[in-house]
């Protein structure tokens, strides 16, 4: 299949691709610093260096732009707390938990932008950008809740609902946004930490019945 007439050692489908990248860098600058109300196709694409024509090629409109920099913003977060977990292993259940929500609160830190587009900008856009994100923090408060509870030697329990995992999530979000909103006040260690109590208290909440009862079962008492 052919992909185009090449020009300067690029063919069509590389440029459009390159377009599209740039695009997206221009959609995180620009909501992440300005809002998503400022964020107009011509706004983005004079950031971008991209005529206004290619916008529509990549993205149905500013909505499906603000989606797409969101989501490459949560799988910044989501892939932090696994490698880092990884590259510091712990047997302790609170020590992990400092150290995924360390490097989970670090990408925050470092990239301002990208605390805006995930926690604020998505807030009255629509009902398909809020339910969007409302799937996105339930689903990264289960994968937190899960490392949380797998680490500390039982399962998360089926029944809860995610109910529990939305409240945990739905109050590390409040702490990003307001730790954001100060200006990063106090120091990362210090929310990771809190954090970290926090998550690990509400994963052991959600843990099978059994699992929670007997974390080992070699400790149970003799029926003699």
């Amino acid at each position: 299949m052919s992909t185009g007439r090449t020009y300067a050692g690029e063919s069509a489908s590389d440029r459009a691709e390159h377009r599209r990248r740039r695009l997206l860098d221009a959609g995180l600058e620009v909501l992440g610093t300005e809002g998503y109300r400022a964020a107009t196709v011509r706004r983005i694409c004079r950031e971008a260096r991209v005529a206004d024509r290619y916008f529509y090629d990549c993205f149905e409109g500013t909505e499906d732009l603000l989606l797409a920099v969101h989501g490459e913003c949560v799988d910044r977060l989501r892939a932090a707390v696994p490698a880092a977990l990884i590259a510091h292993p712990s047997t302790d259940p609170l020590a992990l938990a400092r150290t995924g929500l360390d490097a989970f609160l670090a990408v925050v830190e470092d990239d301002p932008r990208l605390a805006r587009v995930v926690w604020f900008e998505v807030l009255g856009v629509s009902e398909r950008v809020e339910r969007t994100s409302l799937r996105t923090k339930s689903e990264f408060g289960r994968l937190l809740a899960t490392l949380a509870a797998e680490h500390a030697g039982a399962p998360l329990a089926a029944a809860d609902d995610g109910l529990t995992t939305d409240a945990l999530i739905g109050g590390i979000s409040h702490v990003v946004m307001t730790w954001t909103a100060r200006g990063f006040t106090p120091p990362r260690v210090r929310v990771a930490e809190a954090l970290a109590r926090f998550l690990v208290g509400g994963a052991t909440a959600i843990m099978r019945p059994d699992d929670a009862a007997h974390p080992a079962m070699g400790n149970q008492p003799s029926s003699d």
